[in-house]
């Protein structure tokens, strides 16, 4: 039986208490301060819409546009090697609850007990909604409802659908008539829509195709199978549409559940890039497992996912929390650090930037394994001798030199076992030297890399330099000069020291009120400056001949070499043929004469320079050789090999080598002169008597950067005053004329 309180409103004003009218007022009074004015700021550009541009218009429920926010609007670096790229971190659409709208003008009361569907029907669209209706001959059923407060006149079909449904029956809207078809009849009679948020859905059961943006159809499908009835939802994931079927209310449902995940998730995620040095990344990611849980377990289960990376060696943190990156950034380098030697072995190069690639290379062999490293040098088996295989060479082409001896080169390739941390194994590391590029490749863990690079950049600095000045004089003893350079110096400054070389290269010094005459060679030291003046004074009147005055800069324990002389060829071997008629075969080898000065200087502590020294100067005899018994002349020749210590920019002084050579002529009338006892009244005899000494004097100066390098270049331009002259005219551009200079009369060029 089926009551009805009001069958027919005749005045919806008639039905609203007057109350409701202030309600209204009062609500509209207070919605005012919600008002809010537009910031001062200029206007962004306005965004073209679909009609304006001409593409076609983007269906699908409306999305408030989500304002990201500041910090995530560039990319964050949070070191030189690991980018973290923090989102928005918005997953869903901020849709604000809408809030149900307010009763209609027009209210009913519905109480149905047993009553036939049908007849529900007619009071719902034919008494109150006053719409045309069709009903299928099979729908049958009683419904029973009662409703405790009146019902909005909107509400009317979405509650005719849910008694329709309770009774196998679906309530179809076609061409303005509403067909209320049962369950199964359904199929054929929807036409499905175009999902669209700014129109209304339809009334009574549609079919609707929503097409997804930022979601898979298959993803959203799993979304909506709770909230869904059965067969309601389809995917095309071809065309990423889902397809939902159902009454209005059940679509209205739906269609909001679409539209609160259907959102831009990735600019949502935040992600880290953190590259591995040291572990391998496949198992530092197992071992992130335990820190955030086992995949799909424990509380960040789906929050933070650890990606590995094997072409870049890195991990790749995805995560819906900013702030957690930093935290996985913690983790991964504090796992990384102690990666040992799991990362397995790579290539590094290293460019050598003041050294030699191979020095360094032995040097880091050496340091690193413990003993020396294996060369590519050949070897022999335990018990084997040495053999040498050569060509027979019977004599030397005059002009060519002889090949000096191998030397040991460096290794151009060692190899050795690096241990790594505690409870780490061994790993093999192999350095090669790349003298082309000047450069180490380096094959070896990371770990073993980074204390590698640690060594190399230590010893791979700018090497100090030593400017010497060298002056090399001989000295004719005669007069005040008799007893040489020594007894000269301490007659003229009673306090200068001198000493015999000792053994070991060091000078012992003493005050004596007697010079030391000493035979052999002498150093007098602290009286640089004085031993060159005495040196110029007595090359003015003759008596001194500078046989050279060299200034060289040399590396820091490096050898320079400083030769002036003549080569000279000596017969070192006669072969004669057992043959009739066989000519004879001579060998020939060259000889240096002259002077050859070798310094090699090594800077200790306290500006104190160490200097091994070489010298010796040699001479051919004239008159000497051209025989056949003897067909070599006689070379004499002085040297002497020490070791000193001294300050830098002090001299020192190295004398005492003396060479005394006598000689006799005789001139006289022939044959009477060689009378005995009478032949000296008809000629004259001459004894003739030489006496030279040679004085070296060393002056090193320290040379640590490039402002010292210019200061001694200065110093000795000052020193050449024609050199300093031509440099300047050189920097201002004006040509260097070869020869005479050109005629005043012709412009210069």
């Amino acid at each position: 039986m089926m009551m009805k309180e009001d069958t027919m409103p005749q005045s919806p004003i008639s039905r609203v208490p007057r109350a409701l009218y202030a309600a209204f007022a009062l609500a509209a009074v207070l919605a005012l301060p919600g008002c809010k004015m537009l910031p001062p700021h200029g206007f962004d550009a306005p965004t073209a819409t679909p009609a304006a541009s001409g593409a076609p218009a983007e269906f699908g429920p409306a999305r408030p546009a989500a304002q990201p926010p500041a910090q995530a609007t560039a990319p964050q670096v949070s070191s030189s090697e690991s980018k973290v790229f923090p989102g928005t971190g918005v997953f869903v659409s901020p849709r604000p609850l809408k809030p149900a709208g307010p009763s209609g003008p027009e209210e009913a009361s519905l109480n149905f007990e047993g009553l036939d569907i049908r007849e529900v029907a007619k009071v719902i669209l034919g008494d109150y909604l006053r719409e045309s209706y069709t009903v299928h001959p099979a729908v049958a059923g009683t419904v029973t409802f009662r409703t405790i407060k009146p019902i909005s006149r909107k509400e009317l079909l979405p509650t005719l659908e849910m008694l329709l449904r309770q009774n196998n029956a679906a309530l179809v809207q076609e061409e303005g008539v509403y067909k209320i078809l049962p369950i199964t009849a359904v199929r054929g009679s929807v036409s499905p829509q175009l999902g669209n948020a700014q129109s209304a859905l339809p009334a009574g059961f549609s079919v609707i195709v929503v097409p997804l943006r930022y979601v898979g159809a298959k993803e959203m499908e799993r979304l909506l199978q709770p909230f869904a009835a059965d067969n309601t939802v389809r995917v095309d994931e071809v065309r990423n549409l889902i397809i939902i079927a159902g009454h209005q209310r059940e679509m209205k449902h739906l269609m909001d559940t679409i539209e609160l995940f259907d959102v831009d998730w990735l600019t949502g995620y935040s992600v880290g890039l953190f590259p591995i040095k040291s572990a391998d990344v496949k198992t530092l990611v197992t071992e992130l497992d335990k820190v955030f849980g086992p995949a799909g377990q424990g509380p960040l289960a789906g929050i933070v996912r650890v990606i590995p990376i094997e072409r870049l060696n890195a991990l790749l943190v995805v995560t819906t929390q900013a702030r957690y990156l930093e935290l996985a950034k913690t983790w991964v380098d504090r796992l990384d650090q102690l990666g040992g030697t799991s990362g397995g072995t790579r290539f590094f190069v290293y460019y050598v930037k003041n050294g030699k690639a191979e020095n360094l290379a032995q040097l880091i062999g050496d340091l690193f394994s413990g003993r020396r490293s294996a060369s590519n040098n050949p070897s022999l088996a335990p018990g084997a001798r040495p053999a040498e295989i050569r060509s027979q060479t019977p004599y030397s082409q005059p002009g060519a030199p002889n090949a000096p001896a191998a030397a040991a080169a460096p290794a151009s390739a060692v190899s050795f076992n690096m241990q790594g941390g505690v409870g780490s194994t061994a790993s093999e590391v192999r350095v090669i030297a790349d003298k082309d590029t000047n450069s180490l490749l380096i094959l070896a863990a990371p770990s073993d890399y980074d204390v590698i690079e640690g060594a190399l950049r230590k010893l791979d600095v700018v090497p100090r330099q030593v400017l010497v000045e060298v002056l090399l004089a001989e000295v004719r003893l005669s007069d005040e000069l008799t007893f040489g350079i020594n007894w000269f110096l301490n007659g003229r400054n009673g306090s200068n020291t001198t000493g015999a070389i000792r053994t070991g290269g060091l000078p012992v010094t003493a005050d004596l009120a007697v010079p030391l005459l000493d035979p052999g060679f002498q150093l007098v030291s602290r009286s640089g400056d004085l031993v060159r003046a005495v040196l110029n004074s007595l090359g003015k009147d003759g008596k001194a001949q500078v046989l050279a005055s060299p200034q060289l800069m040399v590396l820091d324990n490096q050898k320079a070499q400083f030769k002036v002389g003549d080569r000279i060829s000596v017969q070192t071997q006669t072969q004669t043929g057992v043959n009739t008629g066989a000519g004879v075969l001579n060998s020939y080898q060259y000889l240096e004469t002259g002077v050859l000065l070798t310094i090699t200087p090594r800077i200790n502590s306290g500006n104190q320079v160490t200097l091994e020294v070489n010298q010796e100067v040699s001479d051919p005899v004239a008159g000497t050789g051209g025989t056949a018994v003897n067909p070599n002349p006689d070379v004499t020749s002085r040297s002497v090999q020490t070791t000193v210590v001294i300050a830098s920019g002090e001299s020192v002084v190295l004398a005492g080598m003396i060479r005394e050579a006598s000689g006799h002529t005789g001139t006289g009338v022939p044959i009477l002169s060689k009378i005995p006892v009478l032949g000296a009244a008809f000629g004259s005899q001459t004894w003739k008597r030489d006496r030279t000494e040679l004085v070296l004097v060393i002056t090193p100066r320290i040379v640590s950067d490039s402002r010292q390098a210019q200061d001694a270049s200065d110093e000795l331009r000052r020193k050449l005053p024609m050199l300093e002259n031509i440099i300047k005219d050189y920097q201002k551009g004006m040509p260097l004329y070869q020869g005479a200079p050109p005629a005043e009369s012709a412009p210069p060029k």
